[in-house]
């Protein structure tokens, strides 16, 4: 009981702490990019089953770090940038890569860039400015999950094309969503509106 009253409480004090569960399992995700690469250079370019299971273990990483922190009591002010920016360097390692094999179109991957910088601006304002880091928030994870299918198939399933044109364009919708998401709650914490 005391375990899922810290997890639904969003108040949760942040520590100092750097040795965590959740950081732990951020930089492992980033750890995994160039293995996940190498995997699949050395393959051809053909994706294999060491492949599909980094992919996995990075996935749940991203969900997992941020409830285990909860749970844990854990929340630390490094965890609470450590999980967007290792987001981040996925995203923006895997995304330069399909880019650079040719296999996304380079408007779709100067969007992805060009959000993640006003982000990293955005969140080193707040720092700046309140002295803490915020959060980030559920319409961000949605986003970069979205661009993760869109990227898994690209990688593992390229000729479904139809799927592909759908994860893409819901992935554009997404980012912009977030973007707008993010920048209401800059403009609210700037005000001085409480945040996490």
């Amino acid at each position: 009981m005391e375990t899922a009253d810290k997890i639904e409480n969003p108040r949760l004090t942040a520590t100092n702490r750097v040795w965590t569960v959740g950081n732990f399992l951020s930089v492992s995700r980033i750890l995994a990019l160039p293995i996940l690469i190498w995997l699949h250079q050395s393959n051809n370019y053909q994706p294999n089953l060491e492949m599909k299971l980094i992919i996995v273990y990075m996935v749940l990483s991203d969900f997992l770090d941020g409830f285990a922190s909860r749970a844990l009591n854990q929340v630390s002010e490094m965890g609470k940038w450590l999980d967007p920016v290792a987001d981040k360097v996925c995203a923006g390692v895997l995304f330069t890569y399909v880019w650079y094999i040719g296999m996304m179109p380079a408007w779709l991957f100067a969007i992805i860039l060009l959000r993640d910088v006003f982000i990293l601006i955005g969140s080193l304002i707040i720092k700046k400015k309140r002295g803490k880091v915020a959060m980030s928030v559920m319409a961000g994870k949605i986003a970069v999950n979205i661009l993760a299918l869109y990227w898994l198939v690209l990688v593992f399933l390229p000729e479904m094309t139809d799927l592909i044109l759908v994860l893409k364009y819901a992935s554009v919708v997404m980012l912009a969503l977030s973007s707008v998401v993010y920048m209401r709650r800059m403009i609210n914490i700037l005000n001085g509106a409480s945040y996490d």
